[in-house]
C-alpha cells in the first residue's frame, strides 16, 4: 500500500498495463470475463492514481518540508526558514555556540552563511527518509556550490515531525560533515 500511496503514477502505470493485457486478450479470445475483470482493473488502476495523488504519507511530508528548507537557505528567504523550523528547534552542533539551538540561532546561521559563504546551487546526492513513530528522520548528503570556494560536500540528518495543529516542522537540525569535517 506504501508503493501506491508514495508513488501513485507508477503503481497505477503497472495495474493500466494488466487491465490492458486483460481487455485486449479479453477481446482478441472473445472472452468476456477476461475483458470485464479489465475494465475492474482499470477501475482499481484510478483508484490507486487518485489515492496517491491526495494522501500525503509521512516521509512525503517530511521530504517536501526538508526540500523546502533547503531552498529557502539557498534563497536566503527568511520568512520561509522561521516557517519551516519549529519554535522548539534543536540544533545538535551549534557551531561554537554562534546558533544558540533556536529558530533565532537558525536565522542566524542563515544570515551568516549567505554574509561569509554564499551558497549559488544544492546538487542533493542522496536523500534517505525513515519513518518513525512520532516523526520522520531524513539523512542528506549534498554539494553546495559557494562562491569564491567551490564545491562543498555536507551531510546532514534532520528530523521532522508534525506540531499540535498538524503542521510538519523541522525539530532537529544535526550536521554531521561539512567540507570533509567530521561533527561527530
Amino acid at each position: 500500500m506504501r508503493f501506491v500511496l508514495e508513488h501513485p503514477w507508477a503503481s497505477g502505470f503497472i495495474v493500466a498495463s494488466l487491465a490492458f493485457v486483460l481487455i485486449w486478450t479479453g477481446l482478441r479470445d472473445g472472452n468476456s470475463v477476461r475483458f470485464k475483470s479489465g475494465i475492474v482493473v482499470t477501475a482499481f488502476a484510478v483508484v490507486a492514481v487518485l489515492l496517491g495523488t491526495m494522501i500525503d504519507t509521512p516521509r512525503e511530508q517530511a521530504r517536501s518540508v526538508v526540500l523546502a528548507f533547503i531552498e529557502a537557505v539557498e534563497n536566503n528567504d527568511i520568512y520561509t526558514v522561521r516557517q519551516l523550523v519549529s519554535p522548539f528547534v534543536l540544533v545538535v552542533d551549534d557551531f561554537d555556540g554562534r546558533l544558540g539551538g533556536t529558530v533565532a540561532g537558525v536565522v542566524q546561521g542563515v544570515k551568516e552563511l549567505h554574509r561569509e559563504y554564499p551558497p549559488t546551487s544544492n546538487t542533493i546526492l542522496r536523500l534517505e527518509v525513515f519513518e518513525r513513530d512520532k516523526d520522520v528522520l531524513v539523512a542528506l548528503s549534498m554539494m553546495t556550490r559557494v562562491t569564491h570556494i567551490g564545491s562543498v560536500p555536507n551531510g546532514w540528518r534532520i528530523l521532522v515531525a508534525p506540531d499540535d495543529t498538524g503542521t510538519w516542522q523541522i525539530n532537529t537540525i544535526d550536521a554531521v560533515e561539512i567540507a570533509f569535517r567530521s561533527y561527530r
